[in-house]
């Protein structure tokens, strides 16, 4: 049987007011996701918190088409309930988040993406990225839950055990490069959880950043879970 443990960290870095990201850990559902929230004060708590609340609250379905299905509308509900709230602003600014969710079950997983939250596997001490950023060439966000037209992606990933996985916001990966990720995913993940917040911070600590580090056993009987 397979089952999953968890560990998590979010931190407001070194030069913004407030922290804006939101992590949703359903442990024993198998569901994790990393928020990134945008807008300034007030409005990235506001769009990151409006997501995580329905993230959190989602009965989840048990089919992979029906739980694609599921995502892709209930992202597509707060997306439309943000841009509306963005429009009654004065003055009027941009409002919304990002998202990098994973979902694991006994016989699938998946992750759903948008914006520049990221999805890592580390497997065979060799570190791949699975999703793809929605960027434009000045490296600005083509896509943004909340603003402008949405479509998230979806992929589907074939787990196996002993399978490390990183859900990361930028404020981690773009202050520590891929080579310093794989690294430190090497180690145990206790070491993983508390430096990579340390080496990010080091190197700047520019936003916001959050993470979710999932390791995959096949031997456990029952997920688990640490802070």
């Amino acid at each position: 049987m397979t089952s999953w443990q968890r560990w998590s960290a979010t931190d407001i870095g070194n030069r913004r007011a407030q922290n804006e990201d939101a992590l949703v850990c359903r442990d024993y559902d198998g569901l994790w996701a990393v928020i990134d929230g945008m807008g300034g004060i007030n409005a990235g708590n506001v769009a990151s918190a409006a997501l995580a609340h329905a993230i959190e609250h989602m009965e989840l379905k048990s089919s992979l088409a029906d739980a694609v299905d599921q995502i892709e509308d209930l992202v597509l509900a707060v997306h439309d309930q943000l841009h509306e709230f963005a429009q009654q602003e004065t003055p009027r600014r941009t409002l919304g988040c990002t998202l990098g969710l994973m979902r694991l079950t006994q016989t699938w997983g998946l992750l759903a993406w948008v914006g520049d939250v990221r999805a890592y596997r580390w497997r065979e001490q060799e570190l791949t990225r699975l999703t793809q950023d929605h960027l434009g060439p000045e490296q600005e966000l083509t896509r943004l839950i909340g603003d402008g037209e949405l479509l998230p992606d979806f992929a589907i990933v074939r787990v196996q055990a002993g399978d490390r996985y990183l859900l990361c916001s930028d404020g981690l990966h773009n202050e520590i490069p891929d080579a310093r990720l794989a690294w430190w995913l090497a180690h145990e993940p206790e070491i993983a959880q508390r430096e990579l917040v340390a080496e990010a911070l080091a190197a700047g600590g520019r936003d916001n950043l959050s993470f979710v580090i999932l390791d995959v056993d096949s031997d456990a009987s029952t997920p688990g879970t640490t802070p």
